[in-house]
């Protein structure tokens, strides 16, 4: 019995050598459309598909490898039923499909014409492939031209090999399905070029929507680790809905600074003053459109990034004179939700951006619903355990990743007397992403020479206690309805 093969691809890279390898191997190969007159251009024997099937292309060829003919010879086993039928509708046994889908990424990429792009959907090679994974005992299936080199060296190919071909198919058409999918839900993904990841000696690549970001200027293209920072001071600056200007400033992945205000200046001012020994090399994201005041003070520091919806056009002008410094325009963001990998998968939540209320436990809430939730999107964006600090507008100092909650607190409160002894403060805001388990914490925060009002979750079992202890000492002590956990 003679050997058969399929061709049929959009991407022709060497695929003169395979089709002279097949032929060498005594395979009869049988072509589609497109592949078959490059094949008639390198003067390679074929038998083209509609003259095997009887029928021709149809539909502008949408229709021309979807026939009973062709997949009868790609699903059929040794069993004695499959032969007879195979023998009995005179349909050939293919035992190679070296195949490729059509360009859809790239054409996305390259056009927003939607019935260009609706062309670039694969049906019937798409099916090829699928048959071919299915019955890979006696198909193999070849869906990358990097790949032909490899087939030619291990040919004839051991079962073990032939499973390896089969997984690189499927995934080939999971990806190209998921690519699909993303464009119809308005997400589409492009890989943007890094260096190396977290650190250098690790391999990394960014899969990115183009639409989201723009870099205006800077002569480095952003890091891994700078998407990373970006990203937390996006989510800060762009996390609550206010006619205020909002300024975020990011390092390690940690807000070191943030305020709101109605001027911009004095918005970025207050932030720097949050950690500005921290701020040094940071990344420092706007909600409202980047003044020319505010740019002449930005270069005063030393940033990586700094990351606005817009620029005023001095003001790009003069960013644009740090040529390190990395200015990207951001869309508003509306993540729906988020993952990240384990060792046994991947993880899949919604995005934490539930709005929060508060119950007064003892005292009166003088905190206005935007500064709450101002506050509370900062801490959710601290490593538990966290606690932030924060005068009326802005913060003041934090601490996270911390594995004791009163660790947390009494490096928060630390870090705060250390830079801000010259601070004449009347009240500072507690926030604390979890609940306090025992009266520690509270007696930690009562020993303060300010006045302290706590803003914390409850839930724990020593909850009368807690409560108890609040109005004993008469601490201002307010209820957020959520916890704020961040791993």
């Amino acid at each position: 019995m003679g050997k058969n093969a399929i061709i049929s691809v959009f991407d022709k890279t060497n695929l003169d050598l395979i089709a002279n390898f097949l032929i060498k191997k005594k395979y009869t190969i049988y072509s589609t459309g497109g592949t078959s007159e490059y094949l008639k251009g390198i003067n390679i024997p074929h038998i083209e598909i509609s003259k095997y099937t009887k029928q021709k292309e149809i539909l502008d060829g949408r229709v021309k490898t979807l026939h009973p003919k062709i997949f009868g010879g790609l699903l059929g086993t040794d069993s004695q039923k499959h032969q007879k039928e195979q023998k009995s509708q005179g349909i050939v046994i293919f035992d190679i499909l070296v195949i490729n889908l059509y360009p859809f990424e790239e054409t996305v990429r390259r056009t927003k014409d939607k019935s260009k792009i609706i062309e670039m959907i694969d049906i019937g090679g798409h099916s090829l492939i699928r048959a071919a994974v299915k019955n890979y005992d006696h198909t193999i299936p070849i869906t990358n031209p990097s790949d032909y080199k490899n087939f030619m060296k291990a040919f004839p190919l051991r079962q073990t090999q032939r499973k390896i071909f089969a997984k690189k198919a499927l995934q080939q058409i999971a990806n190209y399905d998921n690519a699909i999918f993303n464009w119809f839900d308005g997400n589409t993904k492009d890989e943007y070029e890094l260096r190396y990841g977290e650190n250098p000696h690790q391999n990394a690549r960014a899969l990115v929507n183009n639409d989201k970001f723009a870099q205006l200027s800077g002569d480095k293209r952003l890091s891994y680790n700078n998407l990373l920072d970006l990203d937390a001071a996006v989510k800060i600056a762009y996390g609550v809905n206010t006619k205020n200007n909002i300024c975020a400033i990011i390092k390690h992945n940690t807000p070191c600074g943030a305020a709101i205000g109605k001027i911009q200046t004095e918005c970025y001012d207050k932030a720097l003053a949050g950690d500005p020994l921290s701020a040094f090399g940071g990344i420092v994201s706007f909600n409202k459109k980047i003044s020319k005041k505010t740019a002449k003070l930005l270069l005063k520091n030393f940033y990586e990034v700094i990351s606005a919806p817009s620029y005023e056009k001095e003001a790009l002008n003069i960013l644009k004179t740090k040529k390190n410094l990395r200015v990207i325009k951001v869309k508003k963001i509306n993540q729906k939700f988020e993952e990240r990998s384990f060792f046994g998968g991947t993880l899949i939540q919604d995005t934490n951006n539930k709005k929060t209320s508060v119950e007064n436990i003892n005292g009166e809430n003088k905190l206005s619903v935007e500064k709450i939730n101002f506050f509370v999107n900062i801490l959710k964006n601290i490593k538990s355990n966290a606690i932030a600090l924060f005068d009326e507008n802005s913060l003041i100092s934090q601490s996270g990743g911390q594995t004791s909650r009163v660790d947390a607190l009494q490096n928060c409160l630390y870090k705060f007397n250390l830079r801000h002894k010259f601070r004449r403060l009347k009240k500072a805001y507690l926030f604390s992403d979890a609940f306090f388990p025992f009266v520690d914490s509270l007696s930690i925060i009562k020993k303060q020479k300010i006045k302290i009002e706590t803003y914390a979750p409850m839930g724990s079992r020593n909850d009368p206690d807690i409560r108890r202890h609040i109005k004993k000492h008469k601490l201002n002590f307010f209820k957020l309805s959520e916890r704020h956990f961040k791993h």
